[in-house]
């Protein structure tokens, strides 16, 4: 995951300063704000969020998935349950463990992430970069917890890891769709859609079936606390169910 985090940061970075200077060429014939000061800064730091967005989706996956899933799979469940610990601590360790080692993989990503604006831009993304920094740390800790529950659902890694990438990539995006198609509406309550708003406060794209706006400023306040908020939510019902449900986890 590291690995797969710095080649990325790499190809961004080469992306970067090799086509910043040639943007403003690619939309003169755009009018309107395509040709606003700060737009094409802006565009770059909206394609590092973008790809950023789903970089924790991975991490979470292979560090949180087998949190639970695999000490039954593995039998080591017989030798861990029974230890005079209780099983709240256990998976409160767990899942701090698979947040903080997601947060220092996302962070290699970010730090040149900031190099690379610094070096480019002088400082003129800092307040959305670090707007969009605390997001992703935010989105961390609830898309880490979405896959802690998952992850005491299943008795077998397989079936965690599948089931968190149909949930998030499939179910998520396909009642977006479904919802945008026959009732106009984007269900920002969704944890894609509220995590959306790391790359908009950038800039604030939106795009559904026969519309597309665009933001020039990046999302506004009340987007940015509506999405916190919502991920938040995410964050504290994902982790109580998952305790509940490890709670009464039997080993068999």
């Amino acid at each position: 995951m590291l690995i797969i985090t710095i080649l990325v940061s790499l190809l961004l970075t080469y992306f970067t300063f090799t086509y910043i200077p040639k943007l403003p060429s690619l939309f003169s014939n755009f009018k309107g704000f395509f040709n606003t000061p700060g737009f094409s800064q802006r565009l770059v730091g909206f394609l590092w969020s973008f790809v950023l967005l789903d970089l924790p989706v991975f991490a979470s996956v292979f560090f949180g998935s087998p949190a639970i899933s695999s000490e039954i799979e593995s039998k080591t469940a017989f030798y861990v349950f029974p230890l005079p610990i209780p099983r709240y601590v256990l998976l409160l360790a767990k899942y701090f463990a698979a947040v903080s080692v997601t947060i220092a993989v996302i962070m290699v990503y970010l730090i040149i992430q900031g190099i690379v604006f610094y070096m480019v831009f002088n400082g003129i993304l800092l307040v959305p970069y670090f707007l969009s920094m605390g997001l992703t740390i935010l989105f961390i800790f609830s898309i880490v917890a979405l896959t802690f529950l998952v992850s005491t659902i299943f008795n077998k890694n397989t079936y965690a890891y599948i089931s968190v990438f149909l949930l998030y990539f499939l179910i998520f995006y396909a009642y977006t769709i479904i919802s945008e198609v026959l009732y106009k509406v984007v269900p920002y309550y969704l944890l894609n859609n509220s995590a959306s708003i790391i790359e908009r406060v950038y800039l604030n794209i939106s795009t559904g079936f026969g519309s597309f706006s665009v933001t020039p400023n990046g999302a506004g306040y009340s987007d940015i606390l509506t999405s916190a908020i919502i991920m938040l939510i995410y964050t504290i019902i994902s982790l109580t169910g998952a305790l509940l449900l490890f709670e009464r986890k039997e080993v068999k």
